[in-house]
């Protein structure tokens, strides 16, 4: 649990088999309805009372590491590998950049992450594939996240591709769209930047 803003991810819900609160995350818990088994950071955005029953990792405020990325490698320590961050978007760029590049991370240590909120949702796949359940009314967009992409290929999606490269410089992978019961996205070499965008209605007096 990051800590973003709580308006963007109301509608989530979701469960673990270990919960952690990275600061401000710890209000997203209490929303949430999860009671968190370690509570980690600065608690430079939060400053309120923790239940004195839980776990804390205090981390220092001049640190290399994120708050929600020491959270993550925690859990790695702990030999967890599938993992799903709430309240992870929003607020400042800066923090949502820096969880979009945590995806990326996980890749790279063998895990694999999910950021969920409730019009965006991110994935990453290293040298490998990934399958994302159909979802109606959502934009479907891939990103080459570091270096060339090779050997990409997009199928059951309305804007296929087959063996192609994608570079961070070319956003050709922009907003495609579901086709069948589940798009299939795959990288030969390469970590791919997946991420699922809610339909914006247009405002008709707009």
């Amino acid at each position: 649990m990051a800590g973003g803003p709580l308006s963007l991810c109301d509608q989530v819900r979701v469960s673990g088999d270990f919960v952690i609160a990275c600061d401000a995350g710890y209000t997203a818990c209490a929303q949430l309805g999860l009671r968190p088994d370690l509570v980690v950071g600065d608690f430079d955005s939060y400053g309120g009372p923790v239940d004195p029953s839980l776990p804390v990792s205090r981390m220092p405020a001049e640190k290399d590491d994120t708050d929600t990325l020491a959270g993550l490698k925690l859990g790695l320590a702990r030999g967890y590998r599938d993992f799903v961050m709430v309240a992870a978007f929003g607020g400042r760029l800066d923090h949502t950049i820096a969880n979009l590049q945590a995806l990326v991370f996980l890749c790279e240590n063998g895990a694999r992450g999910t950021i969920l909120s409730n019009d965006n949702q991110a994935w990453a796949v290293r040298n490998g594939s990934i399958e994302i359940e159909r979802m109606d009314g959502w934009h479907l967009s891939v990103f080459a996240a570091d270096g060339p992409c090779e050997g990409v290929t997009l199928e059951h999606v309305a804007y296929p591709l087959r063996d192609a490269v994608l570079t961070p410089s070319f956003p050709i992978g922009v907003s495609n769209e579901f086709c069948g019961e589940a798009a299939r996205i795959s990288v030969k070499r390469g970590t791919l930047l997946i991420v699922a965008s809610k339909e914006r209605l247009q405002n008709p007096a707009g």
